[in-house]
């Protein structure tokens, strides 16, 4: 089994809502992030992801650092996803302008979440933290 090493960040609005995305051909809601390509460190990861997935402009010292964790992935058969993710709490509201692989987008709700598939790393790593916000 494949491990991919991931960076991902779970925005947060101002009313406490978490943005999930959910690519083409998937049924399956996750971070706006991805793949850390070769000599890309995790935050350059979130930046660039960010910009191409939904349009947002991130700087480095606006993410504050939330975890790593390791669990299957959703997307790819036989393989495994470790994640960097940090936080991003935005002090405005945002409109992403999905692009690239991405189909749509939802900001989640502490009444709306578990109307959603969860991708396995936002579910076990992310929603639990959300939650408690």
């Amino acid at each position: 089994m494949k491990t991919l090493n991931i960076a991902s960040v779970a925005i947060i609005n101002p009313k406490k809502e978490l943005l999930l995305v959910c690519k083409k051909n998937s049924e399956f809601y996750q971070l706006t992030g991805g793949k850390i390509q070769n000599g890309e460190q995790d935050i350059e990861t979130i930046i660039r992801e960010a910009k191409e997935e939904i349009g947002l402009k991130i700087q480095p010292h606006q993410l504050t650092f939330l975890g790593s964790h390791q669990t299957k992935a959703v997307n790819e058969h036989n393989t495994m996803v470790h994640g960097y993710v940090y936080w991003l709490h935005l002090p405005y509201f945002f409109e992403p302008v999905i692009a690239n692989e991405i189909d749509k987008f939802v900001w989640m709700n502490k009444n709306n979440h578990q109307e959603y598939s969860w991708a396995h790393l936002a579910k076990e790593l992310v929603q639990p933290k959300w939650l408690l916000l």
